[in-house]
């Protein structure tokens, strides 16, 4: 573990990791910062490449654990972890997250090209999601339901964009999610013959009419235009939650978490 505690905001490294708020420069390096011990001990659990994680010091210049959890990190990440001051912590750290760890790690490259869908397996397809926050919370309800793969067509959000990371309640790194293009999932879905659920508020059938109980990929569109013509295929087995009052939708998490649990219900009665 580094010795020498970062004491200035100014410092070049605190610059450095300061400018990964930025999601264009995210994208550029392809890194990302994890705010908070219980989600960086989760990246690091499941196989996330953790470059540095900044911790509070203590008087002694040594790394104190604020939260008390017992080894939240691997041994090998001992050199990796740098103690820094109070004033640099709260500088780099997102939102009211006070005293707690700040961690740098590299976004993963996890595309369609290799995945094999092993019949009874259930996905949560989201296309061109754009809110972080409904992200996360997707996600996090994803992770509850038992979804094998979540699947990301041609997102307008950043995939691990603080908000989504904090909405998921670190889940996001439990997650096998996988980002495509609408065209490669269809192709994907046929190829594997995948049954695809397509959330459309235009559909005649209800949510209560289909039938998950041996799986397949549920797809959910933007929370401005849901899912476009593309998605309306002969195919594919389209379906609308019935709403009563002057409702004519759900947030897009809301949507995500009556079907998942619907399904959930059916595959328990199997």
């Amino acid at each position: 573990m580094p010795t020498v505690t970062i004491e200035s905001i100014h410092n070049v490294r605190v610059k450095q990791t300061l400018r990964l708020r930025d999601a264009g420069v995210r994208r550029q390096t392809g890194r990302f910062l994890i705010d908070g011990e219980r989600e960086i001990a989760l990246a690091c659990r499941h196989g996330f490449e953790v470059e540095t994680i900044f911790v509070l010091a203590d008087l002694s210049g040594q790394a104190t654990n604020q939260s008390g959890l017992r080894d939240p990190y691997p041994a090998e990440f001992g050199r990796r972890v740098q103690p820094v001051s109070h004033a640099v912590l709260t500088k780099l750290s997102y939102g009211q997250r006070g005293a707690a760890p700040v961690a740098v790690a590299v976004s993963p490259k996890r595309t369609l090209s290799r995945f094999v869908w092993r019949a009874g397996e259930l996905l949560l397809v989201l296309d061109r999601t754009e809110k972080p926050g409904n992200l996360g919370a997707c996600l996090r309800t994803a992770s509850a339901c038992g979804v094998s793969a979540v699947i990301l067509t041609d997102p307008v959000c950043e995939p691990y964009n603080p908000n989504a990371i904090r909405a998921s309640r670190g889940t996001i790194f439990s997650l096998n999610m996988l980002t495509t293009t609408r065209d490669e999932l269809q192709n994907c879905c046929r190829a594997q013959r995948i049954p695809l659920f397509a959330a459309r508020v235009d559909a005649q059938d209800e949510l209560w009419q289909q039938d998950f109980s041996s799986g397949g990929a549920v797809v959910f569109g933007s929370e401005a235009h849901g899912l476009s013509d593309e998605w309306d295929r002969a195919e594919h087995h389209s379906f609308r939650i019935p709403m009563q009052g002057a409702s004519d939708s759900l947030n897009l998490s809301i949507s995500a978490a009556v079907t998942l649990y619907e399904a959930v219900r059916q595959r328990r009665k199997v």
